[in-house]
C-alpha cells in the first residue's frame, strides 16, 4: 500500500467502483476471457486415453509412485502433428502444437461471443477455471519437485556414462548430468517447485505460486533449449499456466508497486451452503491432498530408498562393477587383435552395480534421444543408461544363472531387443572375467576382461546417490 492511509469514504468509493467491475465486464474482457477460457480448458483437460488408461490399468491395491506421478503430472496439452524434424524435436517447429491449440481457441472464443450476447460477466466460469488449473498445476509441480527433493530425476553418473567421451553425449545428458553430481542443487531446485506447488494449493497465496512457478519453469525452459532437452514442452506449459494465473492479479499488483496507488482488489468466491457441496469440496480436496501429496511422498521416499524408477534395481553379478578392458578377444576360435575400426572386436566392456553390461564396438546403434524418464518397472525398460548415448556403446540386461555361471543377455533398446547373447563366465582373479559363449550373431565368442580403476577428479568428495547392491 502507499504511505497515506485510505479514508472510510475513498474506501466506500473504491469497493463501489471495484463491485461494478467485477459484476459488468468490458466487451473486449469478454472476448479475450472466452478465448483464454478454451486455452486453460485444451492445456489441463487431458485429451488422451492413455493418460486415462492410468487409471484402468494401475493397481491400486500395490501402488508405485510411477503410478500416481504419471497421473498427477501427465496429460497436459494435445498432440495435434508430429514434426520429424530437429527443430519439430527441440526448436520452435516443436511448438506448433500449442500454436494450433490457440489458434482453435481464438476460433471457438470468437464464436462464442456471436452467441452469447447478454451475459455481463464471467465470474462463475473465471472463478472455477482458476481451481481447476490451480489444482492440476499444483499437483504436478508437488510430483515432479518430489523427483527432485528426493534425487532421482538426475541421478548419479553411471560407470559407463563416465567412460563415455563427450563429444558422444547428446547435450542434454551433459546437462542432466552436470546436476546429477551436484544432489544439494537438484534438492533445491525440488524445493522451489514444491513450495510452488504447495503456495499453489492455498488460495491466499495463489499468486506468489503463479510467480513462483512461471519463474522457475521459466528457467527450465530455458536450460532445455539451450542443451536440445525433451521436456522444454512440458515447461512450457508449466510456465504459461502459471503466467495465466499471475495474471490475474498483475494489474492491481502493477498499481500498488509501479503507479503506488491505492488497491483494494475484490475477488468472487461462489457460496458452498448446501451440505452436499461442502462435503464434495471437502472429500475431492481431501482426495488430491492425500493421494497427489502425502502418499505420492510416501511412495517416492519408499522408491528413493529400494528401488530408483531411471537405473535398474536388480543387483548385479557380485564384484564385478568397473570398467574393463579387453585384453583379448576371439570370434568362432579366430583371435583378433585390437582394432578401433572392428565391427566385432569389443573395445571396453563395462558391469554396473546392477544387471547391466555395456560394450564399445565399432557398430553404431540408433541413438535413444529421450530423457531415460517414463513409468517402466521392468529394469530392461529403463532407458537412462543408455538414453544420450552413442559412440558404439552396446547396452545388454542380464540374467546371471550364479550356479552354473552364465549371463543370459538381451539388448536394452527396444528396437534391437531380439539381439540376445548366452555367455559362461569366469573369474580368474579380483579384476578379470572370462566371458565365452554365443553372440549377438550365434557366433563362438571368448572375451578376456581386465578390470581397470580410474579416479574422477570431479566426483572426489561428493556422495554417490547409488545404492549399493555388491
Amino acid at each position: 500500500m502507499s504511505d497515506s492511509p485510505v479514508h472510510t469514504l475513498d474506501k466506500e468509493a473504491l469497493l463501489a467502483r471495484k463491485d461494478q467491475e467485477l459484476h459488468e465486464w468490458k466487451a473486449h474482457e469478454k472476448i479475450v476471457f472466452r478465448i483464454a477460457f478454451i486455452l486453460f480448458l485444451l492445456l489441463v483437460v487431458p485429451f488422451t486415453a492413455r493418460w486415462y488408461n492410468l487409471f484402468t490399468e494401475t493397481d491400486w491395491l500395490h501402488l508405485h509412485c510411477r503410478h500416481v506421478y504419471s497421473i498427477a503430472s501427465g496429460g497436459f496439452g494435445i498432440d495435434f502433428v508430429d514434426i520429424e524434424t530437429e527443430s519439430g524435436k527441440w526448436g520452435i517447429a516443436s511448438y506448433i502444437n500449442l500454436a494450433i491449440t490457440l489458434l482453435i481457441s481464438i476460433v471457438v472464443g470468437l464464436l462464442w461471443t456471436l452467441v452469447d450476447k447478454k451475459s455481463k460477466n464471467y465470474n462463475q466460469l473465471y472463478y472455477w477455471i482458476r481451481v481447476i488449473v490451480r489444482y492440476r498445476v499444483a499437483f504436478s509441480m508437488i510430483a515432479w519437485g518430489y523427483r527432485k527433493l528426493l534425487p532421482m530425476q538426475m541421478v548419479w553418473p553411471t560407470e559407463a556414462i563416465l567412460r563415455t567421451p563427450f563429444i558422444d553425449m547428446q547435450e542434454q545428458k551433459l546437462y542432466w548430468q552436470s546436476v546429477g553430481i551436484v544432489p544439494g542443487y537438484e534438492i533445491f531446485l525440488g524445493f522451489a517447485e514444491c513450495l510452488a506447488g504447495f503456495l499453489l494449493l492455498v488460495r491466499q497465496t495463489t499468486t506468489l505460486g503463479a510467480a513462483l512457478t512461471t519463474v522457475v519453469l521459466g528457467n527450465i525452459v530455458i536450460a532445455n533449449h539451450v542443451y536440445d532437452g525433451s521436456v522444454h514442452l512440458h515447461s512450457f506449459h508449466f510456465a504459461l499456466l502459471g503466467f495465466l494465473l499471475l495474471w490475474y492479479d498483475l494489474p492491481r499488483i502493477f498499481q500498488l508497486l509501479v503507479t503506488e496507488k491505492d488497491v483494494l482488489p475484490l475477488h468472487y468466491y461462489p457460496s458452498f451452503d448446501l451440505k452436499w457441496q461442502k462435503y464434495v469440496r471437502i472429500g475431492l480436496k481431501a482426495s488430491g491432498y492425500g493421494l497427489f501429496v502425502v502418499l505420492l511422498l510416501i511412495l517416492q521416499w519408499d522408491n528413493y530408498l529400494h528401488d530408483s524408477y531411471r537405473i535398474p534395481s536388480t543387483p548385479g553379478l557380485k564384484d564385478a562393477k568397473g570398467y574393463y578392458e579387453v585384453s583379448a578377444f576371439s570370434v568362432n576360435n579366430k583371435s583378433i587383435a585390437y582394432n578401433p575400426f572392428d565391427t566385432l572386436r569389443w573395445q571396453d566392456a563395462v558391469f554396473e552395480q546392477w544387471s547391466t553390461l555395456s560394450y564399445k564396438v565399432n557398430r553404431v546403434q540408433e541413438m535413444d534421444r529421450g530423457n531415460g524418464g517414463g513409468a517402466e518397472k521392468k529394469d530392461i525398460d529403463r532407458t537412462w543408461e543408455h538414453a544420450g548415448l552413442g559412440g558404439g556403446r552396446h547396452f545388454y540386461y542380464y540374467d546371471a544363472d550364479t550356479v552354473n555361471q552364465v549371463l543370459h543377455l538381451q539388448n536394452k533398446k527396444k528396437e534391437y531387443r531380439v539381439l540376445k547373447q548366452t555367455l559362461h563366465y569366469e573369474r580368474t582373479s579380483f579384476d578379470r572375467l572370462i566371458l565365452s559363449g554365443l553372440n549377438e550373431y550365434n557366433d563362438s565368442i571368448v572375451v578376456v576382461l581386465n578390470r581397470n580403476d580410474k579416479a574422477y577428479p570431479l566426483l572426489d568428495g561428493r556422495q554417490s546417490n547409488v545404492r549399493a547392491y555388491d
